[in-house]
């Protein structure tokens, strides 16, 4: 009798501990800051897995980021990798970034392979960053673009194409923007849209830069945007240029896309390239063969529906229930459960 009394007494207190875990997750997970970005699950609510998008570089005592990770681990929050920012976790290789330099404690410091049980990554070739062994799933922050971004046929196009490159500073030296969005060799395809095709294109960011010559009347150069006004400028241009390389989960795709812009991008591109099928535009590998592939790209403009494509193949409904899937494969004790949840989402 007393043993089936004892049975019983750890019966409910281990149906108790687990509630009142689950219930702790609720209340307690934090929105913390970048590099940490915060999950949710379809009814809005943070998911006690937090990704962590690029190295521990914030040092700020108990708020540390890698203090802030101890800190939340310990109550029960579950971290993962994400490879949104240049080559992370491999090495940075932009000159103009802190993070290139291997001797920064943010590398050697910490080993992101034994901080994180899985990852989320952006990568062709992900065994090259990630060990083979480790669980990931090619998923991108830029996969849940916002589903509001749709185009807007009443607006009239007053650009061929928009490219966007910020700026670094007001004499418009090399820097880690220009590095990420390949101003160098951006510049060698404008002459070849400019000099035989005479397309006009809307350049954000690249203020007080020297455009080849053939470019000076048919450019528009602005410098950064609010966001509704640069979100509208979409509307206003025929397709989005991509030169970028050492870019991870580049938005002015994504965004291009749902907003109906065809793309051609660079075939070289860390993330992204995913996006670009048959539906959505076109690649292309360097100056050398920029111009066959644009005019395929000009060629079929009308026959492409990158809006249609991106909406179907990503977002919340699709990306969204293969992350809810990964978590509950590779994680247990979750806030949340497979059955009661429709999806996960980085970002509300």
């Amino acid at each position: 009798m007393i043993l089936y009394v004892l049975l019983a007494a750890v019966i409910i207190y281990l149906f108790y501990k687990t509630t009142a875990v689950k219930e702790h997750f609720e209340e307690e997970v934090p929105t913390l800051p970048r590099p940490f970005v915060n999950l949710y699950d379809d009814k809005g609510k943070k998911v006690n897995v937090i990704c962590v998008s690029h190295p521990f570089t914030r040092n700020t005592g108990d708020n540390g980021s890698y203090e802030q990770y101890e800190q939340w681990k310990k109550k029960g929050i579950h971290f993962i990798g994400i490879s949104s920012y240049s080559e992370f976790p491999g090495m940075v290789t932009n000159p103009h970034d802190s993070l290139s330099d291997p001797e920064m404690d943010a590398w050697k410091k910490y080993d992101y392979m034994k901080l994180f049980k899985a990852w989320l990554h952006c990568f062709r070739n992900p065994d090259k960053y990630i060990p083979p062994s480790m669980p990931k799933a090619l998923i991108s922050e830029s996969d849940f673009t916002n589903p509001k971004f749709i185009p807007d046929p009443s607006v009239t196009k007053e650009y061929d194409f928009i490219y966007v490159c910020l700026k670094d500073n007001d004499k418009c030296k090399p820097g880690w923007q220009s590095y990420i969005r390949n101003w160098d060799l951006a510049k060698k395809c404008l002459d070849i849209m400019c000099i035989k095709y005479k397309l006009k294109g809307l350049i954000v960011g690249r203020v007080n830069c020297e455009l080849p010559k053939s470019c000076h009347t048919l450019m528009k150069i602005t410098d950064f945007m609010p966001q509704k006004e640069f979100l509208k400028s979409y509307n206003k241009c025929k397709f989005v240029f991509v030169p970028n390389i050492v870019d991870a989960s580049p938005r002015v795709l994504s965004e291009g896309l749902c907003h109906g812009l065809p793309c051609i991008v660079n075939d070289n591109i860390l993330g992204g390239w995913k996006y670009v099928t048959d539906q959505t535009g076109v690649f292309f590998h360097d100056q050398n063969d920029f111009e066959k592939q644009l005019v395929k790209l000009l060629t079929n403009l009308s026959s492409y529906n990158p809006s249609k494509y991106f909406r179907e193949n990503y977002g919340k409904e699709t990306t969204g229930v293969e992350l809810k899937n990964f978590l509950c494969t590779n994680f247990a004790n979750l806030n949340f459960t497979k059955e009661n949840t429709q999806f996960i989402s980085i970002g509300k």
